[in-house]
């Protein structure tokens, strides 16, 4: 069991939105995974795993929005201690993942860089990765490397089932490589509301992990973020995506990536928000 390595125990200071709950009690694990490795524009993701969970406590346990008490479902593990190198530091996330797995509890990482997403799907079988991102993510490679932000959604496809939403950024390569291979995507510029509804059926009962890059929201609601992208999701928009996949599928893991600490808070407030939503809507739909 997870609660007998003593290396992962949090001060309840140090626990998102200060929860004091043993890790047999809980039902969610929040994974803080500071990688940054292939950052490719701005950088400090590895320090945002920390400093949400220092955001979470300025919020509520009762959210407003699902309409939901979250409370005593949460146990944090310490941050995960990595390397730079990034298939040492993969393979501890996936090993990290895979124990909270086994143990029967929902994993909800913190990063870092959108890369901790492809880590952690190597822990699942038989999952639909649903990704909100304002990139494809499917390049081939990147600078010459195969494994990196940039081809999350690539290296996730060729296991697991993907679905991209709020897309507004690719090569037309990318479009290309996800016409061939069907990939479904709902871009930015398409009707939202109505594709998440065909989206959130053809979902039902079936199990998904849902992944924020926080660049799919517009650069208005987070500014600070590892690749800044004009446009985007409002904060409602997506809280209305998240609760409809939610209500139809079997939520089995979470995650959000690519946040930047700030000065004013406001990202990392917003990303621990989200995931208090996350939790809320699941619990209580």
């Amino acid at each position: 069991m997870m609660e007998k390595r003593k290396e992962f125990l949090y001060e309840s200071s140090n626990s998102f939105l200060g929860e004091v709950i043993g890790y047999d009690d809980s039902k969610y694990v929040v994974i803080p995974s500071p990688l940054e490795v292939t950052t490719s524009f701005l950088k400090g993701t590895r320090f945002a795993p920390s400093e949400i969970i220092k955001a979470s406590l300025s919020l509520e346990n009762y959210d407003f929005e699902a309409r939901a008490e979250v409370k005593n479902k949460i146990y944090t593990l310490n941050e995960l201690d990595l390397t730079s190198d990034l298939n040492m530091d993969i393979n501890r996330i996936k090993d990290t993942v895979s124990d909270v797995l086994k143990d029967g509890k929902i994993p909800i990482l913190i990063g870092g860089e959108h890369t901790i997403t492809y880590a952690s799907s190597m822990a699942f079988d038989d999952v639909t990765f649903v990704l909100f991102d304002a990139h494809a993510d499917f390049k081939e490679s990147f600078n010459g490397v195969e494994i990196t932000h940039a081809s999350v959604s690539r290296l996730i496809s060729k296991s697991k089932k993907i679905v991209l939403i709020g897309v507004r950024s690719l090569s037309s390569d990318e479009i290309r490589e996800l016409k061939s291979k069907d990939v479904k995507v709902i871009y930015q510029s398409e009707n939202l509301d109505r594709e998440i509804k065909k989206l959130s059926r053809s979902l039902n009962g079936k199990k998904v992990y849902i992944s924020i890059d926080a660049d799919v929201l517009d650069p208005c609601v987070i500014q600070s973020i590892g690749t800044p992208q004009p446009g985007g999701l409002s904060y409602f928009q997506l809280f209305n995506s998240l609760k409809a996949i939610v209500k139809h599928s079997h939520l089995v893991g979470f995650d959000v990536s690519e946040v930047i600490p700030s000065q004013t808070k406001i990202a990392e407030v917003t990303a621990a928000k989200l995931i208090v939503d996350v939790i809320a809507l699941n619990e209580f739909h």
